[in-house]
């Protein structure tokens, strides 16, 4: 009987001391080219005000041609993905990605393929994704 507490106790403890899935995406990750020639360089961690979430930052924009930075690019510092919850390894859904170009936000989620991210978002049935790379 001792030994059969001691097992359930046992089960029971690993069970609960198990973490769900939290992983975040980390690093620094380049999107794809818009019409207009430029990039984003956007930095990839734990949510402020939820680390087991995950969101992103616009760091930079770039001209894709020369590599230059787009001086008066009025978006730097603020959040393009927020809220993206780590539902398995390596998917994230749930969560928000905002468009720059015309100011849209969309339901998104995210997976890995390799050192790629792929975002993608929906508005009703209107969806679209990019393959970020990792650069960082």
């Amino acid at each position: 009987k001792q030994m059969n507490k001691f097992y359930v106790s046992f089960i029971v403890i690993l069970f609960f001391s198990l973490p769900a899935f939290s992983e975040n995406v980390t690093g620094f990750f380049k999107t794809e080219t818009s019409e207009r020639g430029g990039y984003l360089v956007v930095e990839m961690g734990p949510c402020n005000k939820n680390n087991k979430l995950t969101c992103g930052i616009i760091k930079e924009a770039l001209w894709e041609d020369n590599g230059s930075l787009i001086d008066d690019y009025e978006h730097i510092n603020k959040p393009i993905v927020w809220g993206m919850k780590n539902t398995s390894p390596g998917k994230f859904k749930k969560g928000k990605i905002w468009r720059p170009t015309d100011d849209k936000t969309f339901n998104s989620k995210m997976e890995y393929r390799g050192k790629d991210l792929i975002v993608s978002g929906c508005i009703l049935m209107l969806c679209s994704s990019q393959t970020w790379v990792k650069i960082k």
